[in-house]
């Protein structure tokens, strides 16, 4: 059973959280990462990578237990922003001091723009995609078979 309410929340029952777990164990046993919806003519919608990512972390946090899934608001709080980067609070305070990672303060607490943290998740993924793909061509080169 699925419950909406006005205010957007969802509530699901428990045969709807094992079906979900039921689901994310099949995709992932399968090696399925991209989700299709069928409509009822059976015609197939394929689902963009980023939304079947989604889908599958929300069905994923659902199997395991409640989740809650909200839209990034426009500032974030400095604990959020490291999550979000992937570093601890204080590696996320020294980008901040050093100029790497603009912020501004409310009051007493520091705040960064979700578009500016964002940006920096990106430019370190890609920075980690690039040093992974020398390592993967000095080993080419360089390697023991």
């Amino acid at each position: 059973m699925t419950v909406l309410l006005t205010n957007g929340t969802v509530f699901v029952d428990d045969d709807l959280r094992a079906q979900a777990a039921e689901l994310v164990a099949r995709a992932h046993a399968a090696g399925m990462h991209r989700l299709t919806l069928v409509r009822d003519d059976e015609a197939d919608a394929a689902l963009s990578p980023d939304l079947s990512d989604l889908l599958i972390q929300v069905l994923t946090g659902l199997a395991r237990g409640p989740v809650s899934v909200t839209a990034l608001p426009d500032e974030l709080t400095t604990t959020v922003a490291a999550e979000l980067i992937g570093v601890s609070r204080p590696t996320l305070m020294k980008m901040v001091r050093d100029g790497a990672l603009p912020s501004h303060q409310v009051g007493s607490h520091t705040r960064l723009r979700t578009d500016d943290v964002l940006a920096l998740r990106r430019s370190r993924a890609r920075e980690r995609r690039a040093a992974f793909e020398a390592l993967l061509r000095f080993d080419e080169e360089f390697g023991a078979d």
